[in-house]
Order: structure tokens, then sequence, then C-alpha cells
């Protein structure tokens, strides 16, 4: 055989496999299809040829897209591809995730946090601060106490395995609103100055929360601002194991995820789900535990997840919710001693965007004036409540402003209420100038009703917008 013929056939063995590689995904549909993902997304079903009696045009481009997504051993392939990306190049195979020193992983959302850009507006914070204000007021007027804190982004405590392209920011939407929560006279437990003050590390390497160490530090900073008293030596025993997956490590490496250590107490559970509950995700979990005292209703997100299990066992009754916006209804439907409030640093916004379900507290208008502006009032349904809601004038507000809205029948009674101030993301940036009433349907009369925008800046009180509604 001359070298001409060898060098034909060393082609023909690397194209045929390089033909059986290519091929391999497709060819694997038959028997190893990827029909579920680890990827936040649905998966796109197999196109039809033909739809509402037509040839489906699209449907070639359909089937490539269908095939992208279901190639076999896809998951694998992917996987692959972020750990060579993630682990010899330091490079994230995913937008969602970045990737930091020493194996670290980090939560993107929390990047405007930490370089302090794209933050709220003083007058967007203040509404915040108002917002919780008034939930605190409403809360506490029906004999429970309340706290409110914030779970910490995890590059705002421990920023050493951060990117060094990442140049922290001097100033935040958490930094700057602690001074406005203190000032405003808001019941804040403060874990950043907790977590700072330990000399262990306690959030997870590949998760965006803290370890199980780190929730019983949180609860316990809780239970004391709540004056409760717990049992120090309890959790006193604990054992190290490897068995927890992040979040971000999951989202990242998906089918080759590597567990991490946690810490995991010896503290039996003594408490019992009273609800149909299958994990600690779940949106509303109601507990029950005989040796606990009081109840106790929660409104959290993921961070609650590890706290739920140590705060279940501290109480008789706890509720625990993760539903928005919150609707403190449920303080006459459970009659809370205590309430706690716990958000992420990196959702602040969320308290100007989505204030509480709940009457606003009902005010006494003085020396009204009144003023031509290009006030919106609105009023919408929603279960069984109204919402009364618009923008105010921005060439009439300060930054302290305050809203009523004075409602008055068809027999001339009139009853003034409070709103929330609300601030909403917009393409040309964040509008801080609205404002939001929920009122119960037992409030509204039917017939004609006529709303009053009224605009309180310091002592002065203008009438800014009349809008009469029909109540059916």
């Amino acid at each position: 055989m001359n070298e001409t013929m060898k060098k034909k056939i060393w082609y023909l063995i690397y194209i045929a496999a390089v033909l059986i590689f290519v091929l391999i995904p497709f060819a694997g549909m038959s028997v190893a299809a990827t029909n579920e993902t680890t990827e936040n997304k649905e998966l796109v079903e197999f196109p039809e040829l033909r739809t509402d009696g037509t040839w489906n045009p699209h449907f070639l481009g359909d089937l490539g897209v269908y095939f992208e997504e279901h190639f076999a051993f896809r998951q694998e392939l992917v996987a692959a591809n972020a750990l060579l990306r993630g682990r010899l190049l330091g490079v994230s195979a995913s937008d969602q995730v970045l990737v930091g020193k020493d194996g670290w992983l980090y939560y993107t959302g929390t990047l405007d946090d930490y370089l302090g850009e794209n933050q709220m507006s003083e007058k967007g914070l203040l509404n915040a601060v108002s917002n919780i204000g008034l939930m605190q007021q409403h809360i506490e007027n029906r004999g429970s106490r309340f706290v409110l804190t914030i779970a910490p982004n995890k590059n705002s405590l421990y920023d050493s395995n951060m990117p060094s392209n990442y140049l922290r920011g001097k100033d935040n939407n958490h930094t700057r609103i602690t001074s406005l929560l203190e000032k405003a006279g808001i019941h804040y437990v403060d874990l950043y100055e907790a977590f700072e003050e330990s000399e262990e590390c306690l959030y997870l390497k590949g998760d965006s929360h803290w370890n199980n160490k780190g929730a019983l530090l949180a609860c316990r900073k809780l239970l004391d601002g709540l004056g409760r008293e717990y049992d120090t030596s309890s959790y006193s025993a604990y054992e190290v194991r490897k068995e927890h997956t992040g979040d971000l490590a999951e989202m990242l490496y998906s089918v080759a995820v590597e567990p991490e250590d946690n810490i995991y107490y010896d503290q039996l559970p003594i408490y019992a789900y009273v609800n149909d509950v299958e994990d600690v995700e779940e949106d509303w979990i109601e507990t029950i535990n005989p040796n606990g005292q009081g109840t106790l209703l929660m409104f959290r997100d993921s961070f609650g997840n590890s706290m739920l299990p140590i705060l279940a066992n501290e109480f008789e009754h706890g509720y625990f919710s993760r539903l928005v916006p919150y609707n403190l209804g449920n303080l006459d439907q459970y009659h809370p001693e205590y309430v706690i409030v716990e958000r992420v640093e990196r959702r602040l916004s969320f308290f100007a965007e989505q204030p509480p379900v709940m009457e606003g507290p009902v005010r006494v208008p003085e020396n009204l004036t009144a003023a031509a502006t290009d006030t919106t009032v609105s009023l919408k349904e929603d279960g069984s409540w109204y919402v009364i809601e618009g923008k105010l004038d921005p060439d009439f507000t300060e930054l302290d402003s305050r809203i009523y809205v004075s409602v008055r029948t068809a027999d001339g009674t009139a009853v003034t209420y409070e709103a929330f101030r609300t601030s909403t993301a917009e393409e040309e940036g964040w509008n801080d100038d609205g404002y939001k009433l929920y009122l119960k349907k037992t409030s509204l009369p039917q017939g004609a009703v006529h709303m009053d925008i009224i605009l309180v800046n310091g002592d002065a009180q203008t009438l800014v917008q009349t809008e009469e509604f029909q109540i059916p």
C-alpha cells in the first residue's frame, strides 16, 4: 500500500470519526433525548407540520430549536462546557453566575449593589421606608411585635474572592437605607454587623445563601429583636457533611455539580407541618409545635428556607409566606404575637414597588388648597379589594411628600386614608411619584364615589385631583 492510499484511508477514518461524533447527539435522541433541564426555562415541544389546517412555514426553524434543546446528552455537554470554562478559564457559561476565585460563585443579580450602580434614587428609598413605616404601624396597632431584617448579598460580606476586575462601590441601597430606617423608627435587625463580627465564613461557596450556621445566627438575632428568650445551648451539637448542592453551582454546572460542606445540627425538629408541604420552598407553610410559645407570621424569601425549621421549633404556631405582595389580612386571621419581614438586599426596591395589601391609616385633612395638576387616578378590583392608584404630577412633589386619598360618597360622608408611595421601573428610569391604596370592598358603598387625591408637603395639603367612580 503506497503512501497516497494510506493518507486517503486516514482521511476517511478522520471524516467518519467526525461524522459519528457530530451525529451522536442526533442519533441518540431515540434513546437518550433531553426532556428535562436544570436551566430556568421550559423546553419547547416538537413542532407541528401543519397548524390551523395549513402547512407550518416555520417548521424547519422550529425543528432546529427543538433539536438545540433536546439533542442527546445535552445536559452532560452543557455541564462539560461550563466546567471547562469555569474551572480552567475562570469564565462563567451562565449570565446569571459569576465565577470568582478559589471556586467561589456569585449571583450576577447582586453586581449593581456591589458596584454601587443603578441604585434607587433618594426619593425611591424614602418611598420604601415610608411604606415599611405604614406596615409597621398597621402591625403594631393590632398588638403584634414587628421586626424587619435584610439578608446580605453574599459579596457584601465576602468579597475577597470576587474577580479582581470588579471594584466595590462606596454606597448602595443598603448602606443608604440603614440610616433612613433608624430615623423613621423602624424596628430593624442589622444582620450585617452580626455576620461581620463572626470569625467564620457563614455563606456557601457555590450558593447565594448563608449556610445553616448563618441561618441560626440570623434567627437568634431576630429572636433577640422580638424580645424572645431561647436556649443558647440548643444547636450546640452538629456535624459537617458534604451534602449541600448550591443554587449557583446547579445553575452553572447542572448535572456535574459537586456537593459542598454544610453544617447539620443534631437538634431534632419538634414541629409538624399543618398543611401539605413537600419542601421549604413552598409559598405558604403552616407549622405547629405544642412545646413552643406564641404565634409567628413571617414574610420571607429564599433566605428564609434554612431559617424556617429553627423558627418553627420556637413557636407554637408558625405561618411562613413567600407570597407577594404581603397580605396583612393574615393578621386578622391568625392573630400573631410576632411578625418578621425578611428580604434580601438585592431586592430592597420591592418595598417601594409592591406595598403590602392593607387599608391605609385614616387621616384628617386640614387647610386644603387646590391646584390644577397632571395627577392621574384609577380604580380597579383585585379579589376582595379595590385598588386606587396613579401618578402624581412631579412638578408638585417633594422628597418626603405624603399622599392622602379622601373617599366621598353621595351622602356627603368622607373618609381619608394615607396611601403608599410607589416607585416603578420604566424605560427611561425609575418613576418615584406613584401612589397606591387598598380598600376593602366593604368599605365602599354602591353608587357614585368621589376620590380626592391630596398631596401633603410638610404642613401644606393640596387637592391635586378629583375623580368620580361608579361602584357596582
